[in-house]
């Protein structure tokens, strides 16, 4: 029978083997300081540095988070209303000048219509005369008035109404 195992051949894989040991013993060595650190880390924190332990710590952030989403939804309550008394500001603006008599002057009488964003608002006309000013306002609701509206209100309001809606 023949043997292929020469003494070299086993002392080198013995060798081998050998320092694969010697390697894996390293390895196991590092990776136990590693463990023992991270358990050392894992004690601290659960037991906790002060008087909180893990679990004392959790609870708090939690608590803080309730807290937290409670002010977020009161805050988005409060933009809300605030949307909606914005929306009900009369601030949409339209101004027409215009000539009101044929044979005075120029154009120093005017209608102003101011619209919240439901078209309800007021118009207000001056009319200039060489001798006397009157002025006159009109409540507006829903875009129109309980008054007659001159041609010129009407233009006013629609100009009011234009802005209102290039603003949206």
């Amino acid at each position: 029978m023949e043997v292929w195992f020469t003494k070299e051949i086993v002392a080198g894989i013995f060798g081998l083997l050998l320092l694969l040991f010697l390697l894996l013993f390293i390895w196991n060595i590092v990776l136990s300081v590693k463990f023992g650190r991270l358990k050392k880390r894992f004690r601290r924190m659960a037991q906790g540095t002060s008087e909180d332990n893990l679990e004392q710590m959790l609870e708090k952030v939690f608590n803080r988070m309730d807290a937290l989403e409670a002010s977020r939804q009161e805050v988005e309550r409060l933009t809300e209303a605030m949307h909606r008394e914005v929306r009900g500001q009369k601030g949409k603006l339209g101004i027409l000048r215009f000539a009101a008599f044929e044979n005075e002057g120029s154009d120093l009488s005017f209608s102003v219509a101011l619209v919240d964003d439901n078209q309800n608002g007021m118009v207000m006309t001056s009319i200039y005369g060489r001798h006397e000013s009157r002025v006159y306002a009109k409540p507006i609701e829903n875009g129109t008035s309980s008054y007659a509206l001159s041609e010129e209100e009407k233009q006013a309001l629609a100009l009011a109404v234009k802005n209102n809606a290039n603003l949206e």
